[in-house]
């Protein structure tokens, strides 16, 4: 199987197979799961098979720059699904990308972008996301935007504080850009610190349930779909585990799954998961080394650097942080026979655990086959 008979699909047709699922009464999101390097990527497709689920791969612009470019992170995940002989239906998004970066990732093969435009004032929002949509579309890439500004920091887009989206102007949101999806701000927010204690155990869900029903009463539902950014559930276990292992993490808190359950009754068809993975990872690799004292020994250019930088940096969680420190290379390429490879194994199963219970809770798992089969040739027909 050659990288070029591969298939990625536009977001839209797994996104619709959770709306008919919810429709007749099994409600249902499809996870999207932020992506820095091979192994990742393999755990999570590993995941998503023993569920039997559709998945959304995400790029950020700075997972992007971490492997030298988006052509750089698209053949990485044609090279995973490849080397797994991984069948299901799999999205490779850029997640909060810019005007400049997404037309760059529709011309180099991913299958779906997100412009984040949601610093601008609504109109200037509508109108530099119907650009990237009308860049996009005509090759049959989905495009997601994102109204209402979500508290936390991702990549370079910082709010302070939360400012939720207004449920009757998101008809029009899709109405005016014609985007796929759209990321509403109901009170999640990014990073590992999602609120008080135990996280936030209301949410706004009310906006996502007032958004979709205007939705439905325009008849979009079917086409168009609403987005749960900041999602990560950040268990406490996870955290605790880290910190036993000389790490340092303080006030971590995520979002309840009961909650996160709650906001796809209510609407929502893609939940974005990052900070878990992130945790998982580095919580692998923490025990690694306290597992095996001085193994780091054994490969002075590789392992001693990532053993050095954990040292030096208790509170990192962000895998890029500590593995940025060797030939990112390395990270690029499937790590069977490498220095690597033995902890690698370990991270793609704790990935692939993590995504494997997200998906059942989320709904989709055993949905893979009621994915309509479009290429995105197909799916720029459609949009014409």
């Amino acid at each position: 199987m050659s990288n070029q008979s591969l298939q990625l699909f536009s977001m839209v047709p797994l996104m619709r197979a959770a709306e008919k699922s919810s429709l007749a009464g099994k409600h249902a999101a499809i996870g999207a799961f932020n992506v820095n390097f091979y192994t990742q990527a393999a755990g999570i497709l590993e995941g998503l098979r023993r569920a039997d689920s559709p998945g959304i791969i995400q790029a950020s612009r700075g997972a992007n720059k971490f492997q030298g470019g988006p052509d750089k992170i698209q053949a990485m995940i044609l090279q995973a699904m490849k080397d797994a002989n991984h069948t299901l239906p799999v999205s490779l998004h850029l997640d909060h990308g810019n005007e400049e970066q997404a037309p760059i990732c529709v011309d180099e093969g991913f299958s779906s972008v997100m412009i984040d435009a949601s610093t601008l004032d609504l109109p200037e929002n509508i109108a530099l996301t119907k650009k990237i949509v009308g860049y996009a579309h005509p090759k049959g890439v989905s495009v997601e935007g994102e109204y209402g500004k979500l508290a936390g920091v991702e990549e370079d887009v910082i709010h302070e504080s939360t400012t939720y989206a207004d449920p009757f102007l998101v008809p029009y949101f899709f109405n005016e850009t014609q985007a796929d999806a759209l990321a509403v701000a109901y009170g999640t927010s990014h990073g590992p610190n999602k609120g008080a204690k135990g996280g936030l155990e209301k949410l706004a869900v009310w906006v996502v349930e007032k958004s979709y029903k205007g939705m439905t009463a325009y008849k979009q539902n079917l086409d168009h779909f609403l987005v749960s950014h900041g999602s990560s559930t950040v268990p406490q276990e996870i955290v605790a585990e880290i910190n036993a292992q000389g790490g340092n993490v303080q006030g971590a808190a995520g979002i309840p799954m009961h909650t996160l359950q709650e906001a796809v009754k209510a609407g929502i068809r893609k939940i974005n998961i990052d900070t878990d993975l992130r945790l998982g990872i580095t919580a692998t690799f923490r025990k690694y080394f306290n597992d095996n004292p001085g193994i780091e020994k054994t490969s002075s250019d590789i392992l001693a650097p990532i053993k050095k930088a954990l040292d030096e940096k208790p509170e990192a969680i962000d895998p890029r942080d500590y593995l940025k420190v060797i030939d990112i290379a390395h990270l690029r390429n499937n790590p069977a026979g490498t220095v690597l490879e033995e902890v690698m194994v370990l991270v793609q199963e704790r990935v692939a655990a993590h995504v494997e219970m997200l998906v059942h809770k989320f709904g989709s798992a055993g949905l893979a086959g009621q994915v309509e089969n479009i290429s995105l040739s197909e799916m720029a027909k459609n949009y014409k």
